[in-house]
């Protein structure tokens, strides 16, 4: 039988779980931002690009505005001979919600990729169902990869990862920095994604809905 002595201990340690999940969180975010920074000054990719400002920071609340389930980074991106932006290395870390709901999947994600503009989770946000629209055209690339190709701007991608999977700095490189260097010098999805662990999607029926293929 549950006393009320067992629920508030089980209120105390939930509320310390949460918080200790959160600051782990903070540390990745950060250390993800550093590696990523660091990704555009490699020979190769400063060739092409440079970034054009600091990381843009947002963050989603639940339902009850009291804890913080989604964590959204930008890094805004000139393309050069460009001096304009003209894109964002997005990272949204996805504790719950529709972040995470697609179908078949129970755990946190972590999407990566190249947007037009910056996570604001209002707007510009990944959730799933996808959100389709007739000025662009999704296809789904090696079971991993989404790409939204536009009839007047330049495509965008995303892939995802289990944030369980990250848990060092040579995950961060493995999972992360070195397949979104291969998008961006145009490597095709099964190259720059082969061996990442990066989540397989499939398709399903009805309009913008996926599930997640088992590990």
């Amino acid at each position: 039988m549950t006393t009320t002595s067992h629920i508030g201990k089980a209120i105390t340690e939930n509320i310390r779980f949460i918080s200790k999940v959160g600051a782990e969180c903070d540390h990745l975010a950060k250390l993800i931002r550093e590696e990523l920074s660091r990704l555009l000054l490699v020979p190769e990719v400063a060739h092409r690009y440079r970034a054009g400002g600091q990381w843009i920071q947002n963050f989603n609340n639940d339902e009850h505005d009291w804890v913080n389930t989604e964590l959204g980074f930008s890094l805004p991106v000139v393309v050069k001979p460009k001096r304009s932006i003209c894109g964002y290395i997005v990272v949204q870390i996805s504790l719950t919600g529709e972040g995470i709901d697609v179908a078949d999947n129970h755990e946190p994600l972590v999407h990566v990729g190249w947007w037009g503009a910056p996570i604001d989770f209002d707007q510009f946000l990944m959730t799933f169902p996808i959100e389709l629209d007739s000025d662009f055209d999704l296809t789904l690339e090696a079971d991993r990869l989404f790409k939204w190709n536009h009839s007047h701007f330049d495509d965008e991608l995303c892939y995802s990862l289990y944030l369980t999977d990250i848990n060092s700095p040579a995950d961060i490189q493995a999972l992360i920095v070195k397949p979104l260097r291969a998008l961006l010098l145009g490597v095709d999805a099964n190259r720059a994604l082969s061996g990442t662990r990066a989540v397989r999607y499939e398709k399903m029926d009805g309009e913008g809905l996926f599930r997640a293929l088992p590990r």
